[in-house]
């Protein structure tokens, strides 16, 4: 480990007012990194906290809506990495102290767990009504392809991968045009907006005791993009007891909602691809056989 990886977040920590016992990283502890870091600090007075360095596109402002949907939910009596201190920025980088949420993530799940996920993220979605802030800085909905496009410099990534393999170029250019006419023939950017956890995976919830963590992507969107993200086309129980529980809460799903799930499920492969190609040009090196698999899987 480099001196900066050791000093740094103990130098954050100081500068948030924690003592630190104890300093263990658990992802991202690399400097040089572009992505969240996360670190669990055991403070000398026996507390836990998690130690975050967020990603490098994030923003204060950005960051200001993510802290008010957790906020909100920790009203509402739900166990969430609630802001302890900060955010700061360090080293050009915006970090926090966050709330250590107590449970265990399922990461293998039976039928019936994949169904108690779906019954947790309808709770989530009923406690979330009401939220009427525009959209988090940065932000757009999963199928807007052209602002994400934009965003992310789309054209710039393909550019560059066309350098070196010409026809995964040409089959990325396939799947956005693809992508944008499928949003447009379904008329998925109409969808009804909610604010979504965005990332609704099982490795993001805990149990025993309930709590979810993780609201890195939350941001104003489609219900049925929040399916996608959770994985529910390997979840199937999930979705069915989502709609028990919501329909119980007086928000079930629509059969709009329900039929957007299977096309929006095709355009988060071209969002998986566009990631790919945000990290190939940021960190020198492109992961084809990523960018090959997903863009099989757009099936353009």
């Amino acid at each position: 480990m480099s001196p900066a990886q050791r000093t740094a977040p103990y130098d954050v920590a100081a500068q948030l007012g924690l003592t630190v016992a104890k300093l263990e990283g658990i992802q991202g502890t690399d400097p040089g990194d572009a992505f969240n870091g996360v670190w669990i600090v055991w403070t000398s007075d026996g507390d836990r906290v998690v130690l975050r360095r967020y990603h490098v596109l994030r923003t204060r402002q950005d960051l200001l809506f993510e802290a008010k949907v957790v906020a909100r939910l920790a009203a509402r009596g739900w166990s969430v990495p609630t802001t302890v201190a900060g955010p700061i920025e360090y080293g050009e980088r915006l970090w926090a102290a966050t709330r250590f949420v107590e449970g265990t993530a399922r990461h293998e799940e039976t039928p019936e767990q994949r169904a108690e996920r779906g019954a947790v993220l309808a709770q989530l979605h009923a406690d979330l009504q009401g939220v009427e802030d525009p959209q988090r800085e940065g932000f757009f909905q999963g199928c807007d392809l052209v602002a994400m496009g934009n965003f992310q410099g789309w054209d710039l990534g393909v550019t560059a991968l066309r350098e070196i393999r010409p026809d995964l170029a040409d089959r990325a250019d396939r799947a956005m045009a693809g992508g944008q006419q499928l949003v447009a023939e379904r008329n998925l950017l109409g969808l009804p907006q909610t604010v979504v956890h965005g990332d609704f995976a099982e490795w993001n919830v805990h149990f025993d005791p309930l709590g979810v963590i993780d609201f890195d992507l939350a941001h104003q969107d489609s219900r049925s993009w929040e399916f996608v993200v959770a994985r529910v086309h390997r979840s199937p129980e999930l979705l069915t007891s989502y709609q028990q529980k919501a329909t119980e809460l007086g928000i079930p799903l629509s059969e709009q909602e329900i039929a957007a799930i299977e096309p929006l499920e095709r355009i988060f492969r071209i969002n998986m691809v566009m990631a790919e190609l945000w990290n190939g040009r940021h960190n020198g090196q492109f992961n084809l056989q990523e960018i090959e698999h997903q863009l099989t899987r757009t099936g353009w």
